[in-house]
């Protein structure tokens, strides 16, 4: 980023205010947000320059990054396209990627501004209040970039995330899709929905809250997310996200049949393989 570039954050949570806090560290940049709650444009308002209006914000723009929910991606492109420069590149955060690239051919003249992104970066806090500008280091970024991409325009997307330090991968969104099925989005939905059966349990027994170990606080830490942001992943996501739940569900069957036969041999072997799986990935 040697020439002075202008660059604006739409959605300044989590992601948006890190990536604020990552991009005015660099010279000859000058880093704008956008909110579309005045609310939420004042809490923004700590982390960076934020204009009132989603025009003003992205006016002569060489950047335009898309931090906001899932499912105002698309409402949101329609609109750049009338008010974005010829040159502008045009970048989204989030964790869905095949729904998105789909709409995004519908619009006309986009893939010259568009290319989709997905950082594996975040925290189980959301808001810009817990921004941090090295949330994205040594963090890899999926791009899948639209069929009529040029490649000098994915080579800038490339060239933008390394830049912060980050590791670009290309990949093709509907694989995207599946693997953050698994990895991603169906532990959110278990732990939320463990969570919940531990609230059941509370109501019947307040003791249980004193047996409360790093285990559980571990296991259920990402159901403190954002509960918008999450409806909307699940909701575009539900197809991949099922075929895992299914197979998960098979998983539970099996254990249960176990436990009721209560073989010592089961679940050592069980345990163990577990453990060696579990170091592969540290």
């Amino acid at each position: 980023m040697s020439a002075r570039q202008k660059i604006t954050i739409i959605g300044v949570g989590l992601l948006g205010g890190s990536l604020a806090l990552a991009l005015k560290k660099k010279k000859n940049v000058e880093v704008l947000g956008w909110n579309h709650r005045a609310s939420s444009r004042k809490k923004a308002s700590r982390l960076l320059k934020v204009k009132s209006t989603l025009d003003e914000a992205v006016r002569n723009a060489d950047v335009v990054l898309l931090c906001s929910h899932s499912s105002t991606i698309l409402p949101l492109l329609k609109e750049l396209m009338l008010l974005v420069q010829p040159h502008a590149l045009i970048m989204d955060v989030s964790s869905i990627k095949a729904q998105i690239v789909q709409s995004a051919q519908t619009v006309k003249g986009l893939e010259k501004h568009f290319v989709p992104c997905h950082p594996m970066a975040g925290k189980e806090k959301s808001g810009a209040q817990f921004a941090d500008a090295r949330l994205y280091e040594g963090r890899y970024i999926f791009i899948t970039p639209l069929p009529q991409n040029s490649p000098k325009l994915v080579e800038r997307a490339i060239s933008f995330w390394k830049s912060l330090g980050a590791l670009p991968v290309l990949i093709d969104a509907k694989i995207h899709d599946q693997n953050v099925a698994l990895t991603s989005h169906l532990p959110h939905l278990l732990a939320s929905a463990f969570v919940q059966l531990y609230a059941t349990q509370e109501k019947r027994s307040k003791a249980i809250s004193m047996a409360l170990g790093s285990g559980f606080k571990d296991f259920t830490r990402i159901a403190a997310s954002n509960p918008a942001m999450w409806s909307d992943i699940l909701e575009m996501n539900s197809a991949e996200v099922l075929k895992f739940l299914k197979q998960y569900r098979l998983q539970l069957t099996r254990l249960e049949k176990n436990l009721k036969k209560g073989k010592r041999s089961f679940w050592r072997s069980f345990f163990e393989k577990g453990r060696i799986l579990r170091e592969k990935l540290s």
